[in-house]
C-alpha cells in the first residue's frame, strides 16, 4: 500500500497516525468512513500543448480514501496548513486564529469533489495511480532528431490528477460562509507543468544550460581510456556544442529543446522493474574520477 500525502505546513493526519497525539483516546470509534468512489478525470485537449478541455476528454478514475475531508480556509479562500478528516475535527482541536473555515468537501458529491479529495487527501489506495502503467508519447513538439544525438522529448501515455492539476490554485468563494459548490480548482498552464513558472524558456536559457552540461564534462576525456570511449565523449561534447543551432534549425521551441539533450556516455536508465541481479562490468572512469 502506498500513501501520498501532499502536505502543507502543520498537518498531522489523525486518520494515519495512531499514537496519542493524532488520535482521541477518548473516542471509542473513528468518525471517518472509507469509500471507493468511481469518477471520471477531465484530460485537457492536447498535453503540454493546449491544456482547454473542450474535447471534453475524461478517463476514469477510482478514489479510495475519506468519504469527505475539511480544508482550513483563510480570509482569502485560499488554503492554509494541510487538509483534515473527520476525526481531526472530532478531536477538539482549536481551528487556527488564520482559518475563517474549515471547508467540507463531499468526495463523493461529483467530480471536481472527488478529484480535490485525490489530490489533497490522505489517499488510502492508489490502484489507480501506478505510474508504470502508462507508455512514452513522443510529443509533436520534439521531431526526431536521434540522427543527429538528440533525445526526443516523452510523456507518459496515462496522464494523473497531479499531472493536469494544481492544487495550490484550490480557491474557495465566499470563505467563512462558502457552500458546498463554492470551490473551484484550475489545471496547470503547459508552460507551468514543463518549466514550473508560467513563461517560455528563451535560446539563452538553453544556452545557459548547454554550458554547464559541457563544463560537467570537463576532463572526462583521457589519454589511456578505449579509443571507441573517447571517441563517444567527443562526440557528445560536439552534440552539445551543436544543440542550439541544430534545434534552431528544425524549428524546435526552447522549451522542447532544453528537454532533448543528448544522452551521456555510459549513462544506463534506471531499471522499470526488479534489479537485474546479471553481473555486469564496470563502467571506465577516468583516473581521479571518485
Amino acid at each position: 500500500m502506498r500513501c501520498r500525502f501532499r502536505l502543507l505546513e502543520g498537518y498531522k493526519p489523525s486518520f494515519f497516525i495512531n499514537s496519542a497525539e493524532g488520535v482521541n483516546p477518548n473516542k471509542s470509534a473513528m468518525a471517518t468512513k472509507i469509500i471507493e468512489q468511481g469518477w471520471q478525470l477531465s484530460l485537457p485537449n492536447d498535453f503540454l500543448t493546449d491544456h482547454s478541455f473542450s474535447d471534453g476528454k475524461q478517463r476514469d478514475q477510482t478514489y479510495d480514501g475519506p468519504d469527505k475531508i475539511f480544508l482550513q480556509i483563510n480570509a482569502e479562500g485560499k488554503e492554509v496548513y494541510g487538509p483534515l478528516t473527520e476525526d481531526d475535527i472530532a478531536d477538539g482541536r482549536p481551528k487556527p486564529a488564520d482559518v475563517v473555515q474549515w471547508y467540507e468537501v463531499d468526495c463523493a458529491r461529483s467530480n471536481l469533489h472527488t478529484l480535490i479529495c485525490q489530490l489533497r487527501g490522505p489517499v488510502v489506495n492508489e490502484k489507480e495511480e501506478d505510474r508504470g502503467s502508462g507508455s512514452d508519447v513522443f510529443h509533436a513538439g520534439s521531431p526526431d532528431l536521434t540522427a543527429d544525438g538528440y533525445e526526443r522529448f516523452t510523456y507518459s501515455s496515462v496522464l494523473y490528477p497531479d499531472d493536469i492539476y494544481n492544487f495550490e490554485s484550490i480557491t474557495v468563494a465566499n470563505p467563512g460562509s462558502a457552500g458546498p459548490d463554492d470551490i473551484t480548482i484550475s489545471a496547470f498552464t503547459p508552460k507551468e507543468k514543463m518549466n514550473g513558472v508560467d513563461f517560455d524558456k528563451t535560446w539563452d536559457h538553453v544556452r545557459e544550460h548547454r554550458n554547464k552540461v559541457l563544463a560537467n564534462s570537463d576532463g572526462m576525456v583521457a589519454e589511456d581510456m578505449p579509443d571507441s570511449l573517447k571517441t563517444q565523449w567527443k562526440t557528445y561534447r560536439q552534440q552539445l556544442r551543436d544543440l542550439p543551432t541544430k534545434m534552431q534549425a528544425a524549428g524546435v521551441h526552447p522549451n522542447f529543446a532544453d528537454m532533448m539533450f543528448p544522452m551521456e556516455p555510459n549513462f544506463t536508465n534506471p531499471p522499470d522493474g526488479p534489479a537485474d541481479e546479471t553481473v555486469t562490468a564496470e563502467s571506465w572512469k577516468p583516473p581521479n574520477a571518485q
